[in-house]
């Protein structure tokens, strides 16, 4: 029965390594290349008023937008390049850099 056990265990090991190593030869794909551009009719980006320019922000319909807002300038927006970069508040996606949302917050 000893026997047995060793057998069931190395084929286990084997069975568990080769997944891992199939896993690791398979080409990785960065993030970014995952993440979609965000768009007005995203229905969360509707619920939080985005715009992805946010000189079209009409201020009677948001009157806490000011000028000088923008993704660029706001903590939610992710570390990184590019005018379209992660945010905080919208898994998955990019926002413009030139954008604004009602959940705008000064960067420090």
């Amino acid at each position: 029965m000893s026997d047995n056990k060793f057998d069931r265990r190395q084929l286990l090991k084997g069975a568990l390594l080769g997944a891992a190593g199939t896993a690791l030869l398979q080409p990785q794909q960065s993030q970014a290349a995952e993440l979609v551009k965000l768009t007005e009719s995203d229905p969360t980006a509707a619920a939080l008023g985005y715009h992805i320019n946010s000189k079209t922000v009409d201020v009677k319909k948001f009157p806490t937008y000011k000028a000088n807002q923008n993704c660029a300038n706001c903590v939610q927006l992710q570390p990184g390049s590019g005018n379209d970069r992660a945010c905080n508040l919208f898994t998955g996606k990019l926002v413009n850099v030139n954008g604004w949302c009602k959940v705008w917050v000064l960067k420090q």
